[in-house]
């Protein structure tokens, strides 16, 4: 009995054992939620379907190398995804393009409008920061206050994004044909900067944060948080849910200058005059959600077709930008008082 337990043991361990390659992803696409995944997998001809450990979600993947996978929404869903995804030995995505595609709250001013498209240039963190309510013992109080300098760097409330990765998805973008439709057009008209407006590809920032905010005075606030921490360098575009998660992930494995934010603007981040800010949100009407849907795809898929055809000039572009080191100051003996 011995002698069958050793020759069986020699067997098993002299057996051939199979090797998963990982999947080479050249493009990995970043949804929240299924209105945002839909165009893109049914766009897809027979994909893979990977389960990564971790992930909120499955990943589907095309020969050609472009995946695309729902990161669930909010800032916590999308930086536990992707963290999983870079640490997958399914996949491998040292030389994948980032690109987060989704739906955006925007302001009624600017060159904003219902479905347009926006390049992010920076993202930046709603949340980190001091939030006041505008009167404290009858005296009027400002609206946010940023983090002083007596606090140590966190390395998580701004990112820029790859300058030269932005211009060129812009360049390579801003003449796609875009959606409208008659809802758009019917709610712009309560607008009166919006007279005349079509959707269009532009460059912005966007602020990123877990709560659903809504009305004049917190805009102006999104305006000032932008300003502030992009050091006066950008300007605030489209208010979202998740870009700053993924940011933090992929800076940690020295990977954010592969990312890219795109941005489709559904509603506007304020009422119409007569409206109340709780009555619009109260709502939930998003009168450019259908077009900002298929143009978040269009505008992607536009640059992802561009990105295939041109792998030697990404892997350069990529490898031009710094990406930033996240610091921790504090060190476990100051945080011990020693």
């Amino acid at each position: 009995m011995k002698r069958l337990l050793h020759t069986a043991l020699f067997l098993l361990l002299a057996a051939p054992v199979a090797v998963f390659a990982a999947i080479p992803v050249k493009v990995m696409v970043l949804t929240a939620f299924p209105p945002e995944l839909a165009p893109w997998v049914k766009h897809m001809h027979d994909p893979a379907l990977v389960k990564v450990a971790g992930a909120y979600a499955p990943v589907w993947c095309e020969k050609d190398g472009v995946c695309v996978t729902e990161t669930g929404e909010a800032q916590v869903n999308s930086a536990t995804t992707v963290a999983a995804l870079l640490a997958s030995p399914q996949l491998d995505l040292k030389q994948a393009l980032f690109l987060r595609a989704g739906i955006a709250g925007g302001p009624p001013w600017g060159n904003d409008t219902l479905g347009g498209a926006y390049w992010a240039n920076w993202v930046v963190s709603w949340d980190l920061g001091h939030h006041l309510t505008a009167l404290s013992h009858d005296a009027p109080e400002p609206l946010f206050l940023p983090l002083g300098n007596d606090h140590p760097p966190l390395g998580t409330h701004a990112f820029e994004l790859n300058p030269r990765l932005v211009k060129l998805a812009y360049h390579v973008t801003r003449h796609t044909r875009l959606a409208d439709d008659a809802s758009a057009i019917a709610d712009r008209k309560l607008y009166p900067t919006q007279t005349g407006r079509t959707p269009n590809v532009a460059i912005g920032a966007t602020i990123t944060g877990d709560d659903y905010w809504s009305g004049v005075a917190l805009s102006r606030v999104a305006q000032r948080i932008v300003s502030h921490y992009s050091h006066g360098e950008a300007h605030y575009a489209t208010t979202a849910m998740e870009d700053t998660g993924d940011a933090g992930a992929l800076a940690r494995r020295g990977l954010l200058s592969h990312y890219l934010s795109l941005r489709t603007i559904s509603d506007f981040d304020q009422p119409p005059a007569g409206q109340t800010a709780a009555a619009m949100l109260l709502s939930h009407q998003y009168p450019g959600g259908h077009i900002a849907f298929e143009n978040a795809y269009r505008v992607g898929m536009a640059f992802v077709d561009y990105v295939l055809a041109h792998p030697a000039q990404m892997a350069k572009i990529y490898a031009a930008d710094t990406v930033p080191t996240v610091h921790y100051p504090l060190t476990a003996a100051a945080a011990m008082g020693k």
